[in-house]
């Protein structure tokens, strides 16, 4: 009686588990049920979403400590080690900081800087044009213009995309100082510390872009300068003890609507662009929806 019990309460447990009810019309075979799916794709996709936005995030942050790493070799090429009599370095420093990049990657770059078989970083700049009628800025450091040069040569021609000659795309941008705050700023800050740093054009607040620039959750705020007077703002916030990141960008004076086909296409060359060593970020003037 006991093992016809435990055989009994055994099929009740399979029965419950693949909701099929014992009890059945007579000569009715066990019908196996549909595994439904919808869950566990939505899992899946949710989890390969996820992979790709640390994967991007980390990528983020590798290219912030490599962008700091290489503006400090090129400060301290330019005039010396020591932050207190070398602005851009010390500048460098704070800017390092308020991007939380670790200080033995600054440190590691001043010792490297001062070997004098080291070489300097220069600033270059790519133009191409991408699907659709889009245009490309790639901005690179690098310390090798014929690796560079291959390098991104290489990935705009197996993206299918097209080197464009100088100024070619650049005309359709305008070029602006971007900085990024750690704090709230409003308008009437903004202006105040614009006349206190002698900026005489526009300077106005935007939210952070985390998705088209790559924003940190940190930022609070964005400032848009001039771009000759990009350095004096960041200066006057940082003598504030405001923590700031800035860089030259390019901001598209009118942007390209195109299909979801080329619209792909562009990100997927601009992604691949981004994993190169030289380059430092890419712009474009797509028409992407909100």
């Amino acid at each position: 009686m006991l093992v016809r019990a435990a055989a009994l309460l055994s099929l009740c447990v399979c029965a419950e588990a693949i909701s099929v009810p014992l009890q059945r019309p007579v000569g009715t075979a066990l019908q196996p049920q549909p595994i439904p799916r919808t869950s566990a794709v939505c899992m899946g996709r949710k989890f390969e979403n996820n992979k790709l936005k640390m994967a991007k995030t980390a990528l983020a942050y590798a290219k912030k400590a490599s962008y700091i790493g290489k503006k400090v070799v090129m400060a301290v090429k330019a005039a010396g080690d020591d932050p207190v009599t070398n602005r851009a370095l010390g500048a460098v420093i704070r800017e390092a900081n308020a991007l939380d990049v670790p200080k033995d990657v600054v440190e590691r770059n001043i010792k490297k800087a001062m070997d004098p078989v080291t070489a300097d970083y220069k600033e270059l700049t790519y133009e191409a044009y991408g699907h659709g009628g889009v245009g490309l800025i790639i901005n690179a450091l690098s310390d090798n213009n014929n690796r560079a040069n291959s390098e991104i040569g290489t990935v705009i021609k197996k993206s299918k995309c097209n080197m464009a000659s100088s100024g070619g795309v650049a005309f359709n941008f305008e070029r602006r100082g971007r900085l990024t705050l750690n704090r709230e700023m409003d308008e009437e800050e903004l202006i105040d510390l614009a006349i206190e740093a002698e900026c005489e054009g526009d300077v106005t607040l935007e939210a952070p872009d985390p998705d088209g620039r790559g924003d940190r959750d940190d930022v609070k705020c964005v400032v848009m300068t001039a771009a000759t007077e990009l350095g004096a703002m960041q200066a006057q916030l940082q003598a504030l003890e405001i923590e700031c990141s800035g860089m030259l960008v390019y901001v598209p004076l009118a942007t390209v609507a195109c299909d979801a086909e080329a619209e792909e296409a562009n990100f997927e060359a601009i992604d691949k662009l981004e994993e190169l060593e030289d380059v430092v970020s890419v712009e474009h003037n797509m028409a992407v929806p909100v």
